[in-house]
């Protein structure tokens, strides 16, 4: 059996809305997983200089590279395809459609198609989510970190279940249990400050499906006593305002000084404050995998976190409360600090050996097989199918590039918009921003094409134009029996990369058609 070859896409590390956060040390942990116990399967790691640099990876150095060998590789694995703020077709490149590479993309959650009034409300935000959306629907296999996740992708998806897969998690092993808890103590503290001993932690995110705001309130339910022995300790990155929201919503609970937000904490800080705390708690209303209940467990935190979402696969019952109900969190709180009996068995629970990268390597290159199995020489069709902007041409062209090609069709130099087809698809006046803007919310125009009489001043002006905004990207149709002025105008743009289609004056619509689509696929893989 011939071992599948993958391009590994490193986008969320270098992702501006992942960078630093879970997500991305996910995927850095997947790509180095794979490497070492894979290495035959890894074609390369891809990266890209236009997002940034990438930090922290020069363990990776041999394997990262901008410009992967696409003809080596059948499958493209996107660590992240949710990137509100990252065009798809930066991570998703013109190169891998156009070599046939299969794809994978690693699903996290769904968590704005859970709670859309959250955050969906944004109209552009809503729209770039579905367009994510829509590449994981096109993705020919899906890897989830959990069983939550994978019903989510099949229930709000519409995504076969035979291409999803669920591949978990490892813990780094900087999250290890230590060897000296007073000595892990004076560590946290060093980077802490004002930490107290037998702080209660919360580590994760400020937003709504986070709820800290739950979480707080729970915390002033508890004995006065429990609050003046047990801090409550937040460590996330906030904002300035957002801090002082907190800090202020904790005055107002009588809890002034109770409540330390350190802000963002570096790895070995985070570590020491697993290490130590007295109960690690995790309020979410939901959670893709749960990445940092792990992470305090295999550190031997005391844990407990809501009853819901992917966190039910990690914790048992006796373990998780209701997170929506500020009184049952506070109960729990109570008995995680005060009941022996109770706290013992979390010791337990954490003691449980920790799943390892390794294991999660193993699902992925198991999966990669499948996939390259089930489609063996194949590719799925939709991928040959070209996308076209069509400028100028007669209807009769565009009613047969239908079926070799997807296109938007465009008047000429002179023309008016008007209802060309018989299915009532409008031409839409030539714009040149208007065109900019639908090649880039296409993923790139395949090929933009005119239609040209190459002996009009203002024909030949047109394709200038056209041919200088999509250099290597424009085709020119002309008619054969042109001037020898026409002639010559066709031989300066051939020698500068622009590529010509020239027919007779009564050609067959469906075989221009079909070379111009040939030329688009051409082009893609020039």
């Amino acid at each position: 059996m011939t071992v599948p070859r993958v391009i590994l896409d490193l986008v969320a590390v270098q992702s501006p809305s992942y960078k630093g956060r879970g997500i991305a040390r996910y995927s850095a942990d997947f790509a180095r997983a794979m490497v070492r116990r894979h290495p035959e399967m890894v074609s390369a790691i891809a990266v890209h200089p236009e997002l940034g640099p990438l930090e922290g990876m020069d363990d990776l150095g041999s394997w990262l590279t901008s410009a992967p060998d696409w003809s080596d590789a059948s499958i493209l694995h996107l660590s992240s395809v949710f990137e509100p703020e990252i065009p798809v077709r930066v991570f998703w490149p013109r190169p891998a459609t156009a070599h046939g590479l299969l794809t994978a993309v690693t699903l996290y959650d769904l968590i704005p198609d859970v709670f859309p009034g959250w955050y969906l409300e944004d109209p552009g935000l809503r729209r770039r989510w579905r367009c994510c959306r829509e590449v994981v629907r096109a993705a020919d296999a899906v890897l989830t970190l959990s069983e939550s996740a994978r019903q989510d992708t099949v229930a709000l998806l519409g995504v076969p279940e035979r291409r999803v897969s669920v591949v978990g998690s490892g813990i780094s092993e900087a999250f290890r249990r230590p060897q000296s808890r007073l000595a892990a103590l004076n560590e946290a503290r060093r980077g802490v400050e004002g930490l107290e001993p037998g702080f209660v932690l919360y580590q994760g995110a400020f937003n709504r499906r986070k709820n800290v705001d739950g979480l707080v309130e729970a915390y002033a339910l508890l004995p006065r006593t429990l609050i003046d022995r047990h801090q409550l300790v937040i460590a996330c990155e906030a904002a300035p305002l957002t801090r002082n929201h907190y800090l202020v919503m904790a005055e107002h609970l009588g809890l002034e000084g109770r409540v330390l937000i350190p802000g963002y904490v570096p790895e070995d800080v985070l570590v020491s404050l697993y290490q130590t705390t007295e109960l690690a708690v995790y309020p979410s209303l939901y959670e893709g995998f749960g990445l940092p209940v792990l992470e305090s467990m295999a550190c031997g935190a005391p844990t407990i976190a809501g009853d819901n979402s992917s966190l039910r696969e990690i914790l048992p019952r006796e373990a998780r409360f209701e997170p929506s109900d500020p009184e049952a969190i506070a109960q729990a709180m109570v008995r995680g600090l005060t009941d022996a009996a109770f706290r013992a068995r979390l010791a337990a629970i954490a003691r449980q050996e920790p799943p390892s990268w390794d294991s999660v390597a193993d699902k992925a290159a198991s999966a990669f097989e499948a996939l390259s199995q089930r489609w063996g020489t194949a590719r799925p069709s939709w991928r040959r199918r070209p996308y076209l902007a069509l400028v100028g041409t007669p209807p009769e062209l565009a009613n047969a590039v239908r079926a070799f090609a997807s296109y938007d069709w465009f008047c000429g130099p002179g023309q008016r918009p008007d209802r060309g087809l018989r299915a009532g698809r409008e031409r839409l006046a030539l714009s040149y921003g208007t065109l900019a803007k639908l090649d880039s919310w296409r993923g790139g125009y395949d090929a933009v094409v005119a239609w040209t009489a190459a002996e009009d001043e203002q024909s030949v002006s047109a394709v200038e134009e056209l041919a200088a905004k999509w250099p290597d990207r424009t085709v020119i149709v002309v008619d054969r029996d042109t001037t020898p002025a026409g002639r010559a105008v066709v031989s300066v743009w051939e020698a500068r990369g622009v590529k010509v289609v020239v027919f007779g004056t009564e050609p067959s619509w469906e075989k221009t058609a079909a070379v111009l689509a040939r030329k688009a696929w051409s082009n893609l893989v020039a």
